[in-house]
């Protein structure tokens, strides 16, 4: 009878330790809390010196636990194969070892480390549900005797309760990562989608993918198709600044030009690893996840690369949570890409609609105002914010105006098309008028339907007659002023301070012998092209074309503060354009082309010149003639601008000089010396 109840007695112990193993654990769900609370409880029940629980690791082979070191928590790791738990993982056999250092299998070097003397191991493979084995406890030190068949039995059941609550840690784990990489890929999708512009969209996509992949930084390099290159953008303070390199370099090169992922331990022992990047950074690049980024066609656009995965090394789960990330990025750039693409059609038109002398006003269907651009608020008087919205007849009509209103209601009624040429606008108030020519064409939308209509309008006035004309000479800002200042076109000169720049081409007369007359004036009227427009954009004045030389002037008729720094600009620019016009024909087969320049500052007649029939505006005196010699003088110096002193000591602040000689003007005594510009010197600031 006293047995059986001292059995029954151990039975009911058995179930209330097991119960009261399965409130604790159920109540744990995170992996290191409950493997460290496992090991607690096991070793407080088994009355023994300590307990650990190993856990296999099957994608990389070992045995892996959990143990207090001071205020953290460490992990340690050994081949599956090794010592004791070794043997009871991949055997499946239970052993009860009642002195460790008589058998072969324990490592006596554990404890010489440690000061801890271990005389009994218990040791069990953990199974989950399938029976399958997924690692072991090991119990060390059994207090009195050795451990026994009972004390076998109930870690056997202590084990399986672990099992269960690792599964249900697992499950958790599963579903917490899930919930999480759902709300990532969310996260991702509101910052992306909030963000259009590629240079604001890249820094936010390496930012939260750094976060998402709790890593130490990320680069989403783009490939750039017409270069061959790979490139990013970079935030440096308040600038955005862009890194290139050759797409077939490094880790990044690999995995765009082969489409492979590459997930790297250790980027030190990887050849493909460019360690100087590094060496110049100061940064550590431990391990590398790189992967290629593939748009809706299944093109490879660029390369997301993350560098340290912290406290880790990334994982296959890290490789799906990245692929699911470069999707969203591969989206959100496909989308920045039409969203530019959108953008600069509609700045183009705008920039367009904004800088023609040309009047442009649209209608939609209804007749009602859409657009009305700076030349048309000009040529109708009306404005952009008041007009647009109205019905066309309620801004445009008077009586003196119905013709031209009828002209607008027939292309809206009839579809057809139609032009008017020197009708005349009277402006509100009936006492101004405006000559112009008209097109009035219907709009259509993609599915072919009525959508509108567009006015073209061209002011013919004199006025505006007398702007066409001065823009051949002077760029637009220029010649505005001029009509505002009508006195300024009258015959008759003043006396002003210029400066005067002469640009020639070099040998020209060799190579007009050798082209034909009509690849003569091709190639004169495409570098004249760029010349002018160079002049026009730093202010200057074209004098006169000489042949296939050309006279500029800065300073007259519209004077500027700093001309002379305006001209070197000018200069400058001049021999960038020339060698852009030089590497196209070098690309179409033909000679290339050279210039000299010559600049010079002081005191010029400046005015029209001529008669009331005929008449030129030009500058004549002294520094005319210089600036010319300077000119010729090119052909004997490697500098092929060359500027006066007087130039030279106006903006030698502001542009590195290089004095090379003394010459005399021709009709004068005095000597000046002359100074050269290197082609590629940097302009700075004044201070």
């Amino acid at each position: 009878m006293t047995t059986e109840l001292e059995t029954l007695k151990r039975e009911s112990e058995r179930l209330s330790t097991l119960l009261s193993f399965m409130k604790i654990f159920s109540h744990e769900l995170d992996r290191d809390g409950l493997l460290l609370l496992v090991m607690l409880e096991i070793t407080k029940v088994m009355m023994a010196d300590r307990s650990t629980l190993f856990i296999l690791d099957e994608k990389t082979g070992e045995l892996w636990s959990k143990v207090v070191q001071g205020n953290e928590i460490a992990e340690i790791r050994f081949p599956k194969n090794l010592g004791i738990s070794g043997h009871v993982v991949t055997t499946g056999e239970t052993l009860n070892i009642a002195d460790a250092y008589k058998d072969p299998r324990f490592n006596q070097e554990v404890d010489q480390k440690t000061g801890f003397r271990t005389r009994t191991i218990l040791c069990m493979p953990v199974k989950d549900e399938q029976g399958k084995i997924i690692g072991c406890i090991q119990v060390l030190n059994k207090k009195g005797d050795g451990f026994t068949r009972e004390d076998e039995e109930l870690l056997q059941a202590l084990g399986t309760q672990a099992a269960i609550a690792l599964e249900n840690v697992r499950l958790t784990e599963q579903l917490t990562k899930r919930f999480e990489r759902t709300e990532v890929l969310l996260d991702m999708m509101h910052s992306f989608t909030s963000q259009l512009e590629r240079d604001r969209l890249l820094p936010v996509i390496m930012e939260k993918i750094t976060i998402a992949m709790k890593a130490n930084r990320s680069t989403l390099f783009l490939v750039d198709r017409k270069t061959n290159e790979l490139f990013s953008r970079v935030v440096q303070g308040e600038n955005i600044s862009e890194i290139r390199f050759p797409k077939n370099l490094g880790i990044s090169g690999h995995v765009v030009t082969t489409g492979e992922t590459l997930n790297i331990a250790d980027a030190y022992k990887d050849p493909r690893f460019n360690q100087e990047v590094d060496q110049k950074t100061g940064f550590r690049t431990r391990t590398i996840l790189c992967m290629p980024i593939t748009n809706a066609a299944g093109e490879i656009i660029g390369v997301v690369q993350v560098l340290n995965k912290k406290d880790s090394v990334f994982t296959s789960e890290d490789e799906e949570l990245l692929r699911a990330l470069t999707t969203q990025a591969a989206v959100a750039l496909d989308n920045s890409n039409l969203f530019e693409e959108v953008l600069d059609i509609k700045n183009y038109n705008e920039s367009i609609l904004r800088d023609m002398a040309t009047g442009v006003l649209t209608l939609d269907e209804e007749g009602k105002i859409s657009t009305v651009n700076p030349a048309a608020e000009r040529i109708f008087a009306i404005q952009h914010r008041t007009a647009v919205g109205l019905p066309y007849d309620r801004i445009l009509h008077t009586e003196a105006n119905q013709n031209f209103v009828r002209a607008i209601g027939d292309v809206l009624t009839t579809g057809q098309k139609y032009s008017g040429y020197d009708l005349k606008y009277h402006l509100p108030g009936g006492e101004d008028s405006v000559n112009f020519n008209v097109g009035i064409v219907p709009l259509k939308n993609s599915k072919g339907k009525p959508d509108g209509q567009v006015l073209v309008v061209e002011d013919i006035t004199q006025e505006q007659r007398m702007m066409s004309t001065l823009s051949r000479y002077v760029g637009r800002g220029v010649a505005e002023q001029l009509v505002k200042n009508k006195d300024s076109l009258k015959l008759g000169g003043v006396k002003t301070k210029v400066t005067i720049l002469f640009s020639d081409i070099r040998d020209f007369t060799t190579l007009s012998e050798r082209l034909g007359a009509e690849e003569i004036v091709k190639l004169l009227n495409g570098y004249f092209s760029r010349m002018v427009q160079v002049i026009f954009s730093h202010g200057g004045t074209l004098d006169k074309f000489m042949g296939d030389a050309i006279m500029a002037v800065f300073g007259a008729p519209v004077h500027h503060d700093d001309d002379p720094i305006r001209t070197v600009k000018a200069a400058l620019q001049m021999r960038r354009e020339l060698k852009a016009f030089n590497a196209r024909r070098r690309e179409e087969g033909k000679g290339q082309i050279q210039n000299g320049i010559g600049i010079g500052y002081g005191e010029a007649i400046s005015g029209n010149i001529g008669s009331e029939q005929r008449m030129d505006y030009t500058v004549i005196g002294d520094v005319v003639n210089l600036s010319s010699r300077l000119e010729g003088l090119t052909k004997g110096y490697a500098q092929k601008i060359l500027i006066s002193e007087s130039v030279y000591l106006d903006i030698r602040d502001q542009v590195p000089c290089v004095p090379l000689d003394t010459v005399r003007v021709k009709g004068k005594k005095q000597e000046t010396v002359i100074y050269g510009i290197d082609d590629d010197v940097v302009v700075s600031s004044k201070p």
